[in-house]
C-alpha cells in the first residue's frame, strides 16, 4: 500500500472540505447577508408606518362620516327649534344641540392629532425610503462581491478537486475502499502522521513501545494508530 499517496489524498480531502467551510463563510458572502438584512428591517419599518398612516386615515374617515351625521343632527333640530313653541321642547333641544357642538370639538381635535401624526408618518416614510435606497444600493454593491468571491472560490475548490481525482485514480481500486470506508467511519480522516509523538488523527499520544513498533512493521504492512485504528504514516 502506498501510504504516501493515501496520505496525499486525504491532504487533499482535508483541503476540500475546509474550502467548502470557508466558501459559505466567506466574508464578501457575510457583508452581503448583513446588507439584506438592513434592507428587509427597512422594508418591515416602512410597512409598520404605513401600518399607522392607514390606521389613522381609517378613523379620519370615520371622523369625517360622524361629523356629517352631526351636522345634518344640527340642521335638522335647528329648524325644528324654529317652530316650536313650548319652552320644555326648546331647551330639550338646545341642551342636544350643545352635545353635538361638544362631540364635534372632540371630532375636530382628534382630526387634528391625525392629521399632524399622518404628517409626521409622511416624513418619516421619506426619511425610510431614502435610507432604504441607499442601503438596496449597498446591498447590490455586496452581492455583487460576494459573488466574485464566491466564484473565485469555486474555481479554487475546482482545481482542488481535479487534483483528488487525479490522485484517487491512481490508487487501486480496493485501497481507494478501503481509504473511503475509514473516511467515513473516522470522521473524514482515515490517513494521520505521527506529530510530537502523537497521532494527528486523535491527538492521543503514542508510548516509545507502541511508536517503536509501528517502525519495527514491514514495509508491506499497514501501520494503525493503536487508539483510533486510522491509518498512521511514518
Amino acid at each position: 500500500m502506498d501510504l504516501a499517496a493515501l496520505l496525499a489524498l486525504q491532504q487533499l480531502d482535508t483541503a476540500i472540505e475546509q474550502a467548502v467551510h470557508a466558501r459559505d463563510r466567506l466574508p464578501a458572502r457575510l457583508e452581503a447577508r448583513s446588507a439584506e438584512s438592513d434592507v428587509m428591517a427597512l422594508v418591515d419599518e416602512r410597512r409598520r408606518v404605513e401600518g399607522r398612516q392607514q390606521e389613522a386615515q381609517t378613523e379620519l374617515d370615520r371622523i369625517e362620516a360622524e361629523s356629517d351625521d352631526i351636522g345634518r343632527t344640527r340642521e335638522r333640530l335647528e329648524k325644528q327649534l324654529k317652530t316650536i313653541l313650548s319652552p320644555r321642547e326648546a331647551e330639550a333641544i338646545q341642551h342636544e344641540l350643545q352635545t353635538l357642538a361638544a362631540r364635534r370639538d372632540e371630532l375636530d381635535d382628534r382630526g387634528l392629532e391625525l392629521l399632524e401624526a399622518s404628517s409626521s408618518a409622511d416624513e418619516e416614510l421619506a426619511s425610510i425610503d431614502t435610507s432604504l435606497a441607499q442601503a438596496r444600493d449597498a446591498a447590490e454593491s455586496a452581492g455583487q462581491r460576494a459573488e466574485e468571491a464566491e466564484t473565485s472560490a469555486d474555481q479554487a475548490l475546482a482545481e482542488i478537486r481535479a487534483e483528488r481525482k487525479v490522485a484517487a485514480d491512481a490508487l487501486a481500486a480496493g485501497v481507494l475502499a478501503e481509504y473511503d470506508r475509514r473516511r467515513a467511519a473516522f470522521g473524514g480522516i482515515a490517513v494521520a502522521t505521527i506529530a510530537h509523538g502523537s497521532c494527528t488523527g486523535c491527538h492521543m499520544e503514542l508510548s516509545v513501545a507502541e511508536t517503536d513498533a509501528i517502525k519495527r512493521l514491514p514495509d508491506d504492512a499497514v501501520p494503525e494508530c493503536p487508539h483510533c485504528a486510522r491509518i498512521l504514516v511514518r
